[in-house]
């Protein structure tokens, strides 16, 4: 009886992509004099060095330190980075400083999110702990994918608003 408990086991351990212990870190900052100062990216970068060595993970590569608004995810930096993933099938983790950092696109960065942990890949975040294999952490992803685009949205209300009342008064 016992056997056939071990081949389930073991059948159902061969399917899908096996976790490796390797990562890479993506960084990003929306603006050039964010990326100009490179503080926010420094404190990004070494931020996520400390999180990959306490948790014994491997960084193989480091992608963004540009300055691209995370609006869209035709990013240069993050499309480098998905084709390094969908190239190496070995990388089991993006880390990334906070979800937003990743993408601010809402349902599209979910939807990437989700394609790549069927390739085996998920994002972990520094500074929100969220267990990417349950079920409640995969909920709790999305809404940080869903939260960075209402931030997003709710910031050009706000310019649009500024940019209305200054025209208005010349």
């Amino acid at each position: 009886m016992e056997s056939v408990f071990q081949n389930m086991a073991d059948h159902f351990n061969s399917l899908g992509p096996q976790k490796t212990n390797n990562a890479v870190i993506y960084t990003r900052v929306s603006t050039k004099e964010q990326a100009d100062n490179r503080a926010s990216l420094t404190t990004q970068r070494e931020a996520c060095e400390r999180y990959a060595q306490e948790r014994g993970l491997n960084v193989v590569e480091c992608f963004g330190g540009t300055f691209e608004s995370a609006k869209t995810d035709e990013r240069k930096e993050f499309q480098k980075m998905i084709g390094f993933l969908k190239r190496r099938s070995n990388v089991s983790y993006i880390i990334v400083y906070s979800y937003d950092r990743f993408s601010r696109s809402g349902t599209n960065g979910a939807y990437i999110s989700e394609e790549l942990k069927k390739r085996g890949t998920s994002i972990l975040s520094v500074t929100q702990k969220v267990d990417p294999d349950s079920d409640g952490g995969w909920l709790q992803e999305n809404l940080y994918h869903l939260f960075s685009k209402l931030d997003n949205q709710q910031r050009k209300t706000k310019c649009v608003a500024g940019i209305i009342t200054k025209l208005r008064e010349g």
